[in-house]
């Protein structure tokens, strides 16, 4: 008998958590932001129950620092905790990414192309925080057809909490156009059913990644005062 998928339930503690998770990522929380427990209570027309909840889910995740009387602070990213992240995700992603493109259908692969026509739009405007966000789309689509739950759920885990640095390093030079070129290959080798070669391009495509995390610790270890979240 087929079994039949429901729809993911998320609690109220949850929701938050993902809106206000997404919110830092995407740099609209700003480092040494407040966060105040009433006004986020009234945001999303609950109780302050399921906030603290999610300030506490968010701490764990080294996103804010808890602050007495139940409020919160947008913590500055760690860089070398973010190049540790990243570099355990280009070690899982290329096998992740090998074991996903040989069940991806048709569906699949055009939403790949669609995704692919919107990142080089923002491209060549260098926008960051767009092209940032079609890229986690882009490896979410493969990753959905991982076969290996388990493997696909610890990467996206990396994803999100390696997410600020990304911000910062995708506005190096020539970062963007070297990754959109990546990301068309990657589609190509694909269609053309040409996995080994993908899984090798997936490696080096990881560890482009990893060596712009590596560049940006190694920038700011040059001089203390130097930290991610000042680059905006």
């Amino acid at each position: 008998m087929k079994q039949v998928e429901r729809p993911e339930f998320k609690t109220k503690a949850h929701v938050v958590f993902d809106d206000l998770r997404q919110r830092i990522a995407s740099g609209a929380l700003i480092p040494g932001e407040r966060l105040l427990l009433k006004s986020i209570a009234l945001e999303f027309g609950c109780s302050e129950i399921p906030v603290r909840e999610a300030f506490r889910s968010l701490a764990a995740g080294g996103f804010v620092e808890l602050v007495p009387h139940g409020g919160a602070h947008v913590s500055a990213p760690n860089v070398q905790d973010i190049a540790e992240l990243t570099e355990i995700r280009a070690l899982l992603e290329p096998e992740a990414t090998w074991l996903a493109a040989q069940r991806l259908d048709e569906p699949a692969l055009l939403e790949l192309e669609v995704i692919l026509t919107e990142m080089a739009a923002v491209a060549s405007a260098e926008h960051a925080p767009a092209y940032g966000a079609l890229n986690r789309r882009f490896h979410d689509v493969i990753l959905s057809h991982c076969p290996n739950r388990k493997l696909a759920t610890t990467i996206n885990d990396i994803w999100d909490r390696a997410e600020r640095g990304r911000l910062v390093y995708l506005k190096g030079p020539n970062f963007i156009a070297d990754s959109l070129a990546q990301h068309t290959e990657m589609v190509r080798l694909i269609r053309a059913g040409e996995f080994a070669a993908l899984r090798e391009l997936s490696v080096r495509h990881s560890h482009f990644g990893l060596q712009a995390v590596r560049d940006l610790a190694a920038w700011e270890n040059q001089s203390p005062s130097r930290k991610v979240g000042s680059h905006r």
